[in-house]
């Protein structure tokens, strides 16, 4: 699989699922679980963005928590985003130019 530098990332600049569903396969062939677990992790923070929009709508009376909410967990995708591509380069999943090494 080629991937160019700049289709890592959604337009916010987090890992698209198609990407870390790419992640998740070369999981089992690394010395560790930490991979997917940070998969894992980032899906959940992905889920939890969503489930912020909803209670922006469903309860506006406390829009100033869950706009906090929100952008805190926006930063944690970042974060977890970031750790992800560090990670998959030091155990040499992607290159420096972000292309997945093949898994021959």
């Amino acid at each position: 699989m080629t991937t160019e530098k700049n289709t890592l990332y959604d337009k916010r600049g987090i890992l698209r699922e198609e990407i870390l569903d790419e992640f998740s396969k070369y999981g089992n062939n690394v010395s560790c679980e930490c991979p997917t677990h940070l998969v894992a992790l980032l899906k959940q923070a992905k889920e939890f963005t969503k489930y912020q929009e909803n209670c922006l709508i469903e309860k506006p009376q406390d829009e100033t928590i869950h706009e906090w909410l929100k952008a805190t967990s926006i930063n944690l995708e970042h974060m977890l985003s970031s750790t992800i591509v560090n990670l998959a380069r030091m155990e040499g999943i992607i290159d420096e130019e972000n292309k997945f090494v093949d898994d021959d």
